[in-house]
């Protein structure tokens, strides 16, 4: 069988973070292998990594364009979960079935696609399937490389794709990565790098819909290493467009593409990146922004990157990782458990509760879980009274709002929406906890103690939903 681990970073695009060539992995079947998958609108990234292997690497498969990926067909752009049916499918028919996968999904879309993303890959026969947000597996790909370049403290990071831009304010602390502010900017036609392109194009006398065109785009970019002449001659082109609007960046189809072009259709780009920057701002006090984490396939593109480091100072991405494959290397560091992704909710959670005593009515807070214990698609947490788990009795014919909180660093309250019970609730015993679904959405979850949960299922439990868990304020 082929071993994904046989792909080369030197069949993708250098860039300015990255160097021109790299070693390629050594060939072989690799049992146990591990995959991400990152869709975008025109091609899928898939990225695998293993101990001792060096940085992740892009997965070869028929038919990709280098530095690209796997273009998507026609019937799949624009249906997330089908494309990422097919590009999986492709994986599979070159290398079998892997031990898990991790799918990154961007945060416009996480909490809706999340679960439909990881059903399909476990209906197509993977063992294992979870989803992490692109900030997340960013993050992941920086802190838990050789040399990596984030310690706690916050970040912006900032996704730039065919689409939109997609942009995080996070802070670090611990093992968790809390996103204190998101923003998502396109361009003035409503997709931001699919416009560029479409514009290059136009300058060739191309559509965008000439798949042999974009291939000859993909080309041209490989022939300027790091993007160094197109970032000189647009700079010049900048200052003085008389005459160096004129300067020959890229030959396409036997068409010369100029600086003018790039330069003019570039602003747009450039003021989406600034918009979404300008919304997950620091709050007012902050002195500088944070490091600038750039990914993406347009963070390749040196004129972006040197405007930018006028106002932000620039995270690198580790060495040989392309930008355009950041976000799914991330997420092949996590599927191969090499990197923890650090979306555990990093707060505290609790229930107010009532018990009686002596017969007098008591309210205490029960813990429901503690900071960094809920994951993503994870288990259930179960409160614990006293180093064993915790009982309560539901009394669902009371109809009593039941208060749940989450504690700020400083110990303050952050409610939830109150809940009630729903009829049918049992009425004796449970277990009572906290489950996050793989779209981000939290459950009260209550666990009859009397009954055998393996023998009868899941269907025993009550869960009730919560919503995305709060965020507590910044101070």
């Amino acid at each position: 069988m082929n071993s994904p681990y046989a792909a080369t970073h030197a069949d993708s695009h250098p860039s300015a973070h990255t160097p021109a060539h790299t070693p390629a992995h050594t060939p072989g079947h690799t049992p146990g292998h591990t995959l991400a998958l990152d869709i975008g609108v025109r091609y899928a990234r898939l990225a695998v990594a293993r101990p001792g292997a060096g940085p992740p690497c892009p997965v070869s498969l028929p038919g990709d364009i280098p530095g690209e990926g796997l273009p998507l067909s026609a019937a799949t752009r624009g249906r997330p979960v089908d494309a990422l049916r097919e590009a999986y499918g492709a994986y599979l028919t070159r290398y079998g079935p892997p031990a898990g996968a991790v799918v990154v999904l961007p945060r416009r879309s996480a909490r809706e696609l999340a679960g439909p993303a990881t059903a399909a890959l476990t209906a197509d026969g993977c063992p294992r399937a979870r989803a992490i947000g692109t900030a997340h597996a960013l993050l992941a790909l920086v802190r838990h490389t050789a040399g990596g370049t984030a310690g706690p403290g916050e970040y912006l990071v900032c996704d730039v794709g065919a689409r939109a831009v997609d942009a995080a304010r996070c802070t670090l602390a611990g093992s968790s990565v809390l996103l204190r502010a998101t923003a998502e900017a396109t361009g003035p036609s409503g997709v931001l790098g699919t416009a560029l392109d479409a514009a290059l194009l136009a300058a060739a006398g191309l559509s965008d819909d000439d798949e042999e065109g974009h291939r000859e785009l993909a080309a041209a970019r490989r022939d300027d290493p790091g993007g160094r002449r197109l970032g000189l001659s647009v700079a010049q082109a900048v200052s003085r467009p008389d005459p160096f609007d004129d300067t020959v960046v890229y030959r396409v189809a036997d068409r010369d593409i100029s600086a003018g072009t790039v330069r003019t259709s570039l602003l747009p780009l450039v003021d989406a990146v600034r918009r979404a920057l300008s919304e997950i701002a620091a709050p007012p006090g902050a002195t500088r922004p944070p490091p600038l984490l750039l990914a993406g396939g347009l963070a390749r593109l040196q004129p972006l990157i040197e405007r930018l480091g006028e106002s932000h100072r620039l995270l690198p991405l580790p060495p040989e990782v392309d930008p355009g494959y950041a976000a799914a290397a991330g997420g092949a560091l996590v599927a191969a458990g090499l990197a923890d992704p650090g979306d555990r909710y990093p707060y505290a959670v609790r229930i107010r509760t009532h018990s009686r005593t002596a017969g007098r009515l008591r309210t205490e807070e029960l813990q429901l879980s503690a900071p960094g214990a809920l994951e993503p698609g994870g288990d259930t947490v179960f409160a614990v009274r006293a180093g064993r788990p915790a009982e309560v009795l539901p009394d669902a014919a009371a109809g009593r709002p039941l208060r749940v909180e989450a504690v700020s660093p400083d110990g303050r309250p952050v409610p939830l929406p109150d809940i009630t019970l729903p009829t049918g609730t049992p009425d004796g015993l449970c277990r009572v906890g906290l489950r996050v679904g793989a779209d981000g959405a939290a459950a009260l979850v209550l666990r009859p103690v009397a009954v055998d949960l393996v023998a009868n299922g899941p269907d025993t439990e009550t869960r009730v939903p919560l919503g995305p868990l709060p965020v507590p304020p910044e101070s």
